[in-house]
């Protein structure tokens, strides 16, 4: 096959069967499912690279934005003409892996910031046959602690006090009746209770008092 190459320099108004380098990067991204139109705009260059550099070549798209004890995911292309094995380095304590892994073709990056990350621009490298490609992760400031309490009747609103993180006592006016009573942990400030947080409940019949709730 034989396509035109149109203010593509330094080949202008050549065809790639005049060359063969270029020719094979072309094979390598179609070999890969990519787009005949595609596989000669953005992702040529990176198959070039790949020819030269030993046969592979990294690309990340984007970056990621993580607050401690969040995760996210950036897609990898691998230009290889074969499954290869990736290596994985994340900076500051960050976990990292590809998957799959090896990988040819597409990939995705998943990347997870633990609860203690502290903020700031972290850096996960990937390489592959002596080369390499760099993802970014910003990590932004923890939200502060809070512990809320939150009480609903059997029908209704409920009703929401915050307390501060260490908790203490609580004084909650809701009307006469049974209500369920639910504390949690909100480490992430967004309000609401996540799987990894901790809660306690409890059913009450208001007016109670010398209710105690421990979080777990």
């Amino acid at each position: 096959m034989a396509l035109e190459l149109v203010d593509f320099n330094p080949f202008r108004n050549r065809t790639l069967e005049s060359r063969p380098h270029v020719a094979a990067a072309l094979a390598l991204l179609l070999g890969m499912g990519a787009d005949p139109e595609a596989a000669l705009g953005a992702h040529l260059p990176g198959a070039l690279l790949a020819l030269e550099g030993g046969g592979v070549a990294l690309e990340v798209a984007g970056s990621l934005d993580l607050r401690p004890g969040e995760a996210g995911a950036l897609p990898v292309r691998v230009l290889s003409p074969t499954p290869v094995p990736v290596e994985v380095h994340p900076e500051g304590g960050l976990s990292a892996y590809l998957s799959p892994n090896p990988a040819k073709g597409e990939a995705v990056l998943r990347v997870y910031a633990p609860e203690a990350t502290p903020p700031g621009l972290y850096r996960v490298r990937l390489r592959a046959e002596g080369q390499e490609a760099v993802a970014e992760a910003r990590v932004a400031q923890a939200p502060e602690a809070r512990v809320l309490l939150e009480a609903c009747p059997l029908s209704g609103a409920c009703q929401t006090l915050t307390l501060p993180r260490e908790g203490g006592p609580f004084r909650l006016e809701v009307p006469p009746g049974p209500h369920r009573l639910l504390a949690f942990l909100d480490r992430d400030g967004d309000g609401a209770l996540d799987r990894e947080e901790p809660w306690a409940e409890v059913q009450v019949r208001a007016p109670a008092r010398g209710v105690r709730l421990l979080l777990r």
